[in-house]
């Protein structure tokens, strides 16, 4: 239900801007930040997520071009995601796992996180059906090297940097053309999450076993 939900309220504020993209598009024109604003825009905005990052991306995108609105946004996101991570880890460790042992089912993908680390959070990454916060602080709390993470985290931002910084550009444009690369992504999203979802299966399948075992 809650899925559905924020879907309808991106949707809600996607409206507006679609109605009125042309106006935006004369009042952004007239805006002229050096890079290093965007990146500390960016920066603020990914470690104090008051708005969809989506927006910010598309923000970026359309002030400096596709490609680099999303390397602003991709270093922007990485190190805010990185910085929660440290600063988690260092300060809040033992508190986070005792208050998330309280979840079975955030206990199970700590386990799972744990034992293929680069590959559930690449998977948390490009399919974002975990709120990205939990994916920045979760693996803090558990025994995950931080080269692992930061890896797996900066390479999962990637598509999805691409996809928004694109958009952001043309949707004020090409409407049509924004529109069917939108759904590419969404089949590619989809296809990521039915790989995950087989992973997934596999490796309870694999921990019932092991379990049985004993």
């Amino acid at each position: 239900m809650k899925k559905w939900i924020t879907l309808a309220a991106y949707a809600a504020a996607l409206l507006p801007i679609l109605i009125y993209r042309h106006e935006l598009r004369v009042l952004m024109e007239d805006v002229s930040l050096p890079a290093a604003a965007g990146y500390a825009l960016g920066f603020l905005f990914a470690f104090f997520p008051v708005l969809p990052y989506k927006l910010v991306i598309g923000s970026l995108g359309f002030l400096y071009g596709p490609l680099p609105g999303a390397l602003l946004a991709w270093l922007a996101v990485t190190t805010a995601s990185l910085l929660q991570y440290v600063l988690a880890r260092r300060y809040f460790r033992e508190q986070g796992r005792a208050a998330l042992a309280r979840f079975s089912g955030l206990e199970r993908i700590g386990l799972l996180m744990e034992r293929r680390p680069f590959v559930v959070i690449l998977a948390a990454r490009l399919v974002p059906l975990l709120p990205q916060a939990l994916v920045n602080l979760y693996p803090a709390f558990l025994n995950i090297r931080p080269l692992v993470y930061v890896t797996a985290s900066a390479l999962g931002k990637i598509p999805a940097m691409l996809v928004f910084a694109f958009v952001g550009q043309s949707l004020f444009t090409d409407l049509p053309r924004t529109l069917t690369v939108l759904g590419v992504y969404a089949g590619f999203l989809f296809a990521v999450y039915v790989g995950y979802r087989f992973f997934f299966r596999d490796a309870d399948d694999l921990s019932t076993h092991a379990g049985g075992d004993r």
